[in-house]
């Protein structure tokens, strides 16, 4: 299925802003473009209802300022729509990620950048929506809105998303005083697999290196037992 994205074009000389613009890795048929201004409606509803329930939680005014963390996850909670493939097929999300843009401008982090445009999977909603995967009391301590955008920006994160599924796995930081641990244990990963396409280890081992870097950085945390 198709996913509309509006771009600036300019036409005959003319400047426009909202061009409607098809975006699909398969061919564009007549039924697929139906499908896609259906869902168009359906991203246009959902994210009209999703800023209503933030303003019902009085944290829009958290925008641009300290403790946004909450509203960006607040936001990616309600972004769990996106899941359900009867909606949305799995192969056509990337697109989506940059259509959210077009359905709000109150809960836009800013004008729409190059990020959105060419990495959609890596811009401002998508992360909005890997940080709801976790639990509120792992997410806050562990740094502020900064510090979670550069661990999902660092490159082998983005390469191999189990180290973002890995992650949530670590209950220890959560059930310790330890704060503002995330931006030390994202260096150390970086340094460890700079270089290296850890999509070729198993999980097991993956997951191995990964404890390795925790006891290096933190080696006087308590490791839960789950």
């Amino acid at each position: 299925m198709p996913v509309i994205i509006r771009e600036k074009r300019t036409i005959s000389g003319t400047e426009y802003d909202d061009i409607k613009v098809y975006k699909t890795d398969r061919p564009l048929t007549r039924a697929a473009k139906e499908q896609a201004d259906k869902l168009d409606v359906i991203l246009e509803g959902k994210m009209t209802e999703i800023l209503k329930e933030i303003k019902s939680l009085n944290i829009i005014t958290l925008k641009n300022k300290p403790g946004v963390i909450k509203l960006w996850y607040e936001v990616g909670i309600r972004l769990s729509f996106i899941e359900d493939t009867k909606i949305i097929p799995a192969e056509d999300r990337k697109y989506v990620w940059r259509a959210l843009y077009d359905h709000t401008k109150e809960l836009r982090p800013g004008e729409i950048n190059v990020r959105a445009e060419k990495r959609p999977e890596n811009s401002h909603f998508a992360y909005c929506y890997y940080l709801s995967k976790y639990p509120w009391n792992f997410v806050k301590y562990a740094g502020n809105w900064t510090a979670w955008v550069e661990f999902f920006d660092s490159e082998v994160i983005r390469n191999d998303k189990r180290i973002i599924e890995w992650l949530g796995s670590q209950q220890q930081f959560a059930n310790s005083s330890l704060q503002d641990w995330l931006r030390k244990l994202t260096r150390e990963v970086r340094r460890e697999f700079k270089n290296i396409d850890t999509r070729i280890f198993s999980e097991e081992y993956l997951n191995e290196r990964l404890e390795e870097i925790i006891e290096r950085v933190y080696p006087n945390l308590k490791k839960d037992k789950y």
